[in-house]
């Protein structure tokens, strides 16, 4: 009995690092929980159904520590909003490299007010909306390269479309506009940021 209860307590404390480490919004790790054991919560679960947890928190990217230290060194590494939003991590971590395109793009459409939450937390629901009809995923940072492609590609056609918007309703030459889009999407962003028809970096 008392093995079982250190057990269960030990799993305790690193699934709530892993919450940590993993950067997990309360919604987004009770949606975790629920797919895994079809709970929602830890003290409801058998310590067979808390190792599943943690196993699935470790293929997510979870790489226990030692618990005396790692639980408060986490918390002061999470970047939050005044709202209390995840925002995103450092570029360059990201296990799949179109993972870094992808945060930066959004972040770079909320600045250009096409898009009004450019925290990790909104992204993340943008990434299960794109990925609901296939395996959902439910955070961007645990797309593979399959799936980040695709996710990239729909945020700059997005973008694209926007931004071209932008620059053939300030045209004079409404003429140029079928140029316009014959361009790629790095041509029509440096076309924005550079001001040409009256565009600028922030809306």
């Amino acid at each position: 009995m008392h093995t079982t209860t250190s057990n269960t307590k030990r799993l305790f404390t690193l699934i709530n690092i892993a919450k940590i480490q993993l950067q997990l919004d309360e919604a987004l790790y009770r949606n975790m929980l629920k797919h895994v054991t079809g709970k929602n919560s830890l003290r409801a679960m058998t310590l067979n159904e808390l190792e599943q947890v943690l196993e699935c928190f470790k293929q997510k990217g979870f790489k226990p520590t030692r618990v005396k230290t790692s639980l408060n060194s986490d918390k002061k590494r999470i970047k939050r909003n005044i709202k209390g939003k995840r925002l995103s991590p450092v570029s360059g971590k990201a296990k799949v490299a179109l993972i870094d395109k992808i945060r930066a793009i959004w972040i770079t459409m909320s600045h250009h007010n096409i898009i009004q939450d450019g925290s990790e937390t909104a992204l993340d629901s943008y990434v299960r909306r794109m990925t609901k009809s296939q395996q959902q995923v439910d955070s961007v940072a645990w797309l593979n390269p399959q799936q980040a492609n695709r996710v990239l590609e729909s945020l700059k056609n997005w973008h694209r479309r926007e931004l071209l918007e932008r620059i053939q309703s300030r045209s004079p030459n409404k003429n140029a506009n079928l140029n316009h889009k014959t361009l790629s999407y790095n041509q029509v962003v440096d076309l924005y940021l550079n001001g040409a028809y009256g565009g600028a970096a922030h809306e």
